[in-house]
């Protein structure tokens, strides 16, 4: 990484060592890739790594992923949390999918970064056939009192990701990675909570856009337009 040397430390049942062994490798290159885009990781003094247990699916404890298994998408989604969960979490279940989609959303980028055109067109179209399958739903959270629908990932995380990869084309990359590294590096959010107002002000900065309608549209408003 930019500050040297860091330390992945897995624990890992027995019985699934060698399948781990072969997996997670992996990290290094998806730690590498989150590094460069943003701020560099921010727990570097520590470490990072994966426990493996025997849920489905992981959870994106600070420095130490919780692991279900050890497929490449599951280690990208919990790693990418570290920036985005961890070191700058949402303030209210409202704005859960700025750790959700933005996190999905960084998975996605390690299939454009690593694999094929192909399949990052490919990783594109299943989340859009995901949000395109019912017309109802924000991406910001209505009801709370609702865990099935914070955790929704028809919304909270696949429309998320993919209404970033909009705005991300909407304001340019290197203003879109601009603004996420100002984000994470607000004094006012960094270490602690932020709400999509936060997320907006920086994109609006950077950009020197007024994106009110598009955070009206895409964030707070429903459905989606067909052609």
């Amino acid at each position: 990484l930019r500050q040297g040397q860091l330390e992945i430390l897995n624990y890992v049942y027995p019985e699934d060592l060698q399948q781990a062994q072969a997996a997670t490798p992996a990290t290094i290159e998806i730690m590498e890739l989150f590094d460069s885009l943003t701020i560099p990781y921010p727990f570097f003094n520590e470490k990072y790594g994966h426990a493996q247990f025997s849920w489905g699916g992981g959870m994106e404890h600070q420095t130490m992923s919780f692991m279900g298994g050890f497929w490449y998408s599951l280690i990208a989604h919990e790693a990418a949390h570290q920036w985005f969960g961890n070191h700058v979490t949402c303030g209210s279940w409202h704005d859960i999918w700025l750790n959700e989609g933005l996190a999905t959303y960084f998975e996605g980028l390690t299939v454009e970064r690593y694999q094929s055109l192909g399949l990052w067109n490919y990783w594109k179209q299943l989340k859009i056939q995901s949000v395109t399958s019912a017309p109802e739903g924000s991406v910001y959270v209505n009801d709370t009192t609702s865990v099935s629908r914070i955790f929704d990932g028809r919304l909270s995380y696949n429309k998320g990701a993919m209404v970033m990869n909009m705005l991300r084309y909407t304001v340019g990359d290197s203003v879109f990675f601009a603004a996420l590294t100002n984000y994470l590096n607000d004094p006012a959010l960094a270490e602690g909570y932020a709400l999509t107002a936060d997320l907006q002000r920086h994109m609006e900065a950077s950009s020197g856009k007024n994106l009110s309608a598009f955070f009206n549209q895409w964030i707070y408003g429903e459905g989606y337009p067909t052609y």
